[in-house]
């Protein structure tokens, strides 16, 4: 299964991405987690030390532009996934290896349209490689979902908090996201409070057809957690918030097997 993480900025995406990478892991799944924001932070949720060396940053020169016989240009890796991974990855807690988009070294030095361009390309080998999961934590704004960063993903998770703003931003990913033929695209209610902000999501997502397919309660716990950088799981082992995305991990596997 592949599946992009997306929302606005401040919904708790990487949070959810890292936690939801270490349920699956714990259950002895490998899971690929590709941290897409160029501010990268998933590293820590997935417990890295802070001080630890991060992935080397990923290259377009891991691609082979080619033509073909329309006269567009096409990109695909030119070196096996494992070899990716063995590369740029570095291995962390729970059976996860995580490669990073890396964060850009100085300013007005242009896009990272070449980058998106792999990330896709590594997804797209991975669909054909590969059995196992695949989770992309995009960055906050559109601009990977115009670049089609996450075109080869099953399931794209939008979190969506209680406000206003935040539900119109999961709207546009939506939008995007069917443009780009994804099968599966589910809304995440997180850092919900009471029923009235659950109701206030759902009847948002109920308006545009978008899924709610798991509530996830505010949980102080995880905040403080946070607080020390590397997200240690012992510290949260009671939390509400990591109990509902356990059952959004079991969820996400059964609806595979199913």
């Amino acid at each position: 299964m592949k599946i992009a993480v997306c929302g606005k900025g401040g919904v708790g995406k990487t949070t959810i991405s890292g936690l939801l990478c270490r349920a699956l892991g714990s259950k002895g799944i490998p899971v690929l987690a590709i941290d897409g924001d160029p501010n990268p932070n998933l590293a820590l949720t997935l417990g890295v030390d802070p001080k630890a060396s991060m992935p080397k940053a990923l290259t377009s020169k891991l691609l082979e532009v080619y033509e073909k016989e329309d006269g567009k240009k096409y990109a695909k890796l030119k070196v096996p996934l494992s070899e990716v991974m063995d590369t740029y990855g570095i291995k962390t807690n729970d059976n996860v290896t995580l490669i990073a988009v890396g964060q850009p070294e100085h300013a007005a030095t242009g896009c990272m349209c070449g980058i998106h361009t792999t990330v896709r390309e590594i997804i797209h080998t991975a669909l054909e490689e590969s059995e196992q999961v695949t989770l992309l934590d995009l960055e906050a704004s559109l601009e990977q979902m115009k670049r089609g960063t996450s075109k080869y993903v099953d399931v794209l998770l939008c979190v969506v908090e209680p406000y206003y703003r935040s539900m119109e931003a999961v709207a546009r990913f939506q939008r995007l996201g069917k443009e780009l033929e994804i099968k599966s695209i589910v809304a995440v209610a997180n850092k919900v409070k009471n029923p009235e902000d659950e109701e206030a999501i759902r009847q948002f997502c109920a308006q545009t057809d978008l899924p709610v397919i798991a509530v996830i309660p505010y949980d102080a716990t995880i905040a403080e957690a946070d607080k020390s950088g590397s997200l240690n799981m012992d510290e949260i082992d009671h939390s509400s918030a990591l109990k509902a995305i356990n059952a959004l991990a079991e969820d996400l596997m059964g609806s595979v097997k199913a």
